[in-house]
């Protein structure tokens, strides 16, 4: 048995700081780094291609785990040809797709690989181009060949649905839950000097400037807080650029990338996790949602189309529009202005975080495919997404 995986973390980057001692970027990242090498143990092959980076190179880091880097190409995104072209040298029997790569995707359908789409996107609204590519992609994933997909969690798995995709052969999956919200107190609002933070990449369509916004109004209304933007991204030398412009300096600060246990520190001491991603932005859910949900941080969410099924009207979360930095403010200072609501908004998260979450494991999702393509849809049976339920 021969495997690739086609993602957009480096493998051996992660590895290497692993075996270095150092920690997680993000959720769960050691879980799927240990997960790929216990399969080199039992895979004739085992090689993981990464978007990623600004020039190609193959690292060996057993005799029979290989980890790839291909560079993005500006404007596309994933750089298919060479992907294919490194596929073609590595020939795998399994491919395990966490990109939705159509041509990749045709390829190894054409060649008779087995695949295993295992996604995190969603697909709502876009032009005639992004409705035409979505629907080549769902007529591609129907292939009989192709025995189940997935995605991250239920409503990104209903977007799926959505655009054409076999409803029977769509599995809702999720990362082991292994932070979670009985281990952590109940908050009570802090008057002096509120934190919030918002966590993930910076760019425009994830809301940034939103957030930059929304603290100006804040600030303007004679409020005193503390915004701290975790991440980095394409948006980040414009958006500090703003801060500077409204004077924001010392209250919206940018930590850059951090270790991902100074992340769930950082959301320990917060009163509000924000997440302001505009509808464009393709969601699927966020882990930021999780941890915050996790460490009792209530969320100010925008209304994302991923987001309004678990999170509207929803004590533990509070909601506003797309692109109005006015209405997010709002909803900012409804929090921060009621102790009681707070309390009972920071105790609610545990029943929200319960209801959010996926049974299905990404590596119980992996593992029992790898094992027998055709038979994993009735093993896993259970865990499909629910035929009555539509975004």
């Amino acid at each position: 048995m021969r495997i690739a995986f086609l993602q957009h973390g480096d493998y051996a980057e992660a590895y290497n700081r692993f075996k270095g001692g150092g920690g997680e970027t993000y959720y769960a990242q050691r879980y799927s780094v240990d997960f790929v090498e216990d399969l080199a143990e039992m895979a004739d092959f085992v090689g993981v291609c990464a978007i990623i980076g600004d020039r190609r190179d193959e690292t060996a880091i057993k005799e029979n785990l290989i980890s790839a880097r291909i560079p993005p190409k500006p404007g596309v995104g994933v750089d298919e040809p060479a992907v294919i072209d490194l596929l073609k040298t590595w020939r795998p029997t399994h491919l395990v797709l966490r990109t939705p790569a159509r041509r990749v995707l045709w390829w190894a359908l054409r060649n008779k690989l087995q695949v295993l789409p295992v996604f995190a996107d969603s697909w709502g609204k876009s032009g005639p181009l992004g409705k035409l590519r979505a629907r080549h992609l769902a007529h591609l994933l129907n292939n009989r060949s192709i025995s189940m997909v997935a995605n991250h969690n239920v409503p990104a798995s209903l977007s799926m649905k959505a655009i054409g995709v076999h409803a029977a052969k769509i599995f809702p999956w999720d990362w082991p839950h292994e932070l979670r919200p009985e281990d952590h107190p109940i908050k009570s609002l802090n008057r002096d000097l509120p934190e919030i933070v918002t966590i993930g990449v910076i760019s425009e369509a994830k809301g940034t400037g939103d957030c930059i916004e929304a603290a100006d109004i804040l600030k303007r209304e004679g409020r005193a807080f503390k915004w701290r933007i975790i991440g980095a991204g394409p948006y980040e030398a414009e958006a500090r650029k703003q801060v500077d412009a409204r004077g924001l300096q010392g209250v919206v600060e940018f930590t850059g990338l951090l270790p991902h246990d100074d992340v769930i520190r950082h959301l320990h001491s917060a009163t509000l996790s924000v997440v302001a991603s505009r509808h464009a932005y393709p969601e699927g859910l966020p882990m930021t949602t999780y941890e915050a949900l996790a460490t009792r941080t209530p969320l100010v969410l925008s209304d994302h189309p991923m987001f309004q099924m678990f999170f509207k009207d929803q004590q533990g979360a509070v909601m506003a529009p797309e692109k109005s930095p006015a209405d997010l403010a709002k909803a900012i200072a409804s929090m921060l202005d009621d102790a009681q609501t707070y309390e009972a908004y920071s105790s609610a998260t545990g029943d929200l975080w319960t209801r959010v979450k996926a049974d299905l494991s990404w590596g119980d999702l992996v593992k029992t495919w790898i094992d027998d393509p055709e038979m994993a849809p009735k093993k896993l049976a259970a865990m499909a997404l629910p035929q009555q339920i539509n975004l």
